[in-house]
């Protein structure tokens, strides 16, 4: 399953290199211009619709990744679901991935969320990260106030919902037994979701907390509090370190490719990345280039 909002050249590379698995997408709604059709032509590949306008940092990422469960178990079921972004691209053999993935762990990382550290911040206020109004400089205005006073405010969401919350990152791989808790869960837990929804960054919290307080909970990746460094922690990735964390085409790059134990990297583009892409399919993954040129 992959969330998707622009570079469409790459999500197609990468629809090709997920062959023969079944891949589900959802487009932002606001991405304009974006050839979903073309998408949707690929073997195997189905393009959820209809799709949602997706914010970052915003419950949306959590109701776009809810739409792609929702699709992907009509469609199954299926062993194991993974969850990605159009921005990521496997740096290991599909055999070598199948068989990481037919583990009954689930690929999770779940940090606890205390009261006082770096990650309480996440969600002891009542954010606003989807527009207020139509109006971009005033909206940007009215949603600074907003958040401005909800940090006054607080909160106590563990209090509020009776769940320990956790972090982990975005990006994971769950089995169906697990996916099917998650949907029943939010299917039941209104109140809960409703609680949830005004938490920032709550892509990195809300299944998290779900699968955190569910006998789940000890087949996932528990993770130490690392502060603002506990998000490059990865079940299934390989996280560039640095400035906008996007990978490019130096030799280095590729040395902390052929190096990892990771099935994924991210992010990458066609524009920055292509070089490294190339190279990838020809020496890791052993398949011309899926590129649209040398497709």
């Amino acid at each position: 399953m992959i969330l998707a909002h622009d570079d469409a050249s790459h999500l197609e590379r990468l629809c090709h290199a997920l062959r023969p698995h079944s891949i589900f997408v959802h487009v932002d709604k606001k991405a304009e211009g974006f050839p979903s059709g073309r998408i949707a032509e690929l073997p195997g590949v189905t393009v959820i619709k209809p799709s949602i306008n997706v914010y970052w940092a915003d419950f949306s990422m959590c109701e776009a990744t809810l739409l792609a469960l929702e699709t992907a178990k009509k469609a199954g079921p299926f062993d194991r679901y993974v969850w990605l972004s159009g921005g990521c691209y496997p740096v290991k053999p599909m055999s070598e991935m199948e068989v990481a993935l037919s583990s009954t762990r689930e690929l999770m990382t779940l940090t606890p969320i205390r009261p006082g550290s770096h990650l309480y911040s996440l969600i002891g206020r009542r954010w606003r990260m989807a527009p207020l109004v139509a109006h971009h400089a005033l909206d940007v205005k009215l949603r600074a106030l907003w958040n401005k006073v909800s940090k006054m405010i607080k909160r106590d969401l563990e209090r509020e919902t009776g769940m320990t919350p956790y972090f982990g990152n975005s990006w994971w791989a769950l089995t169906d037994d697990c996916i099917s808790m998650i949907l029943e869960f939010v299917r039941l837990h209104p109140d809960f979701v409703r609680a949830y929804s005004s938490v920032y960054a709550v892509d990195e919290i809300f299944f998290h907390t779900i699968v955190g307080n569910s006998k789940f909970g000890s087949m996932a990746i528990p993770v130490e509090d690392h502060g603002a460094l506990t998000n490059q922690i990865t079940p299934l990735h390989l996280v560039c370190p640095i400035g906008d964390r996007t990978f490019g085409s130096q030799e280095s790059e590729f040395a902390q490719v052929l190096a990892t134990d990771k099935l994924f990297i991210r992010k990458v583009s066609t524009k920055r990345s292509g070089v490294l892409l190339d190279r990838i399919d020809r020496e890791l993954l052993e398949r011309q280039s899926a590129s649209p040129a040398a497709s």
